[in-house]
């Protein structure tokens, strides 16, 4: 979809989902077409990142106590400007050039921070970050969950990330730092990083394609190389499983989500997945493991239940 008129097209299906969300009016078969359609294509996605990123440099609209009447004011606006903003949790929100403060995402929302000397962060579901730019230094801090960092090169300043006592340090490079149940793991995507561990001697260099998973205890890091197209879908707002157990699966998808999916019995959680689906969508989640698998799916206002047929 090369076609310049076939991408203003697409751009302007950006524009009016965004007026159908942030309308009073919105409906959750709206916020459930919205998320389709987004899945649809990596054409979706890139044309509603990029008019994302052109409303954000122009001005959000503004919040509260205003939004009831901004909602129907500038409906006609953004859809005439094509203007988007992420909403619904199902794609990215962006943050203006920063050189400091904490940045931080709720439960099934993914930010993008793009830092003022170049440099860009994707956040996770349920993270956050502290950010101090200066002449001296380019510093982050990992205070919870992921994140993934394109560093601009600096001759001048390293850009280090530091989480739980670590630090990776890059001059020019992409990797994901995580913190979670008691380990840190940094994957490398681009470039070369070094990992500093106080229990370590010397430090750790992490090359393209590689990760580190560093555990509390001082042990010996333990290396591997994995589908890197797998293990970064999540930036992308999709979980990608390969032979996983539904446990495991489940465990991911509930990242994503403040209604979670519950595996009651131990044949259903032993029981294996393939596919790509959509993070934060728990229940088209579920709905899909129902037609592949022997489960039988039971959906609460809170929770989703899966168990074994028969169980």
């Amino acid at each position: 979809m090369g076609d310049v008129a076939d991408i203003a097209e697409v751009r302007a299906q950006a524009a009016a989902w965004l007026a159908r969300l942030r309308s009073d009016e919105r409906a959750p078969q709206d916020e459930a077409g919205f998320r389709a359609w987004l899945a649809e294509s990596e054409i979706h996605r890139d044309a509603f990142d990029h008019i994302n990123t052109v409303w954000e440099t122009a001005g959000a609209l503004p919040r509260e106590p205003r939004r009831r009447r901004v909602a129907h004011a500038d409906r006609r606006a953004v859809l005439a400007s094509g203007l988007a903003l992420v909403a619904a949790g199902a794609g990215f929100g962006v943050w203006r050039a920063a050189t400091a403060g904490t940045y931080a995402t709720a439960v099934g929302e993914q930010r993008r921070v793009a830092l003022d000397d170049g440099s860009l962060v994707i956040l996770d579901t349920d993270s956050k970050i502290r950010v101090d730019l200066s002449d001296k230094r380019r510093t982050v801090e990992l205070l919870k969950g992921r994140a993934h960092f394109e560093v601009a090169r600096d001759a001048r300043r390293l850009f280090v990330v530091s989480a739980a006592g670590r630090r990776v340090a890059a001059g020019g490079a992409a990797f994901d730092v995580t913190r979670q149940k008691g380990e840190l793991c940094v994957l490398v995507t681009s470039g070369e990083v070094a990992v500093f561990d106080p229990h370590l001697a010397g430090k750790q260099l992490v090359a393209k394609g590689a990760r580190v998973t560093l555990a509390d205890a001082a042990v010996t890091p333990q290396v591997d190389k994995p589908d890197l197209t797998r293990v970064t879908a999540w930036q992308h707002g999709r979980a990608v499983f390969d032979n996983d157990t539904l446990a495991d699966a489940v465990a991911e998808m509930n990242r994503y989500s403040r209604r979670p999916i519950v595996i009651d019995g131990e044949a259903a959680a032993k029981m294996h997945v393939s596919g790509v689906y959509s993070t934060g969508d728990t229940e088209a989640f579920a709905k899909s493991l129902s037609t592949l698998l022997p489960l039988d799916v039971q959906f609460a206002p809170d929770q989703v239940t899966i168990s074994a047929e028969n169980s």
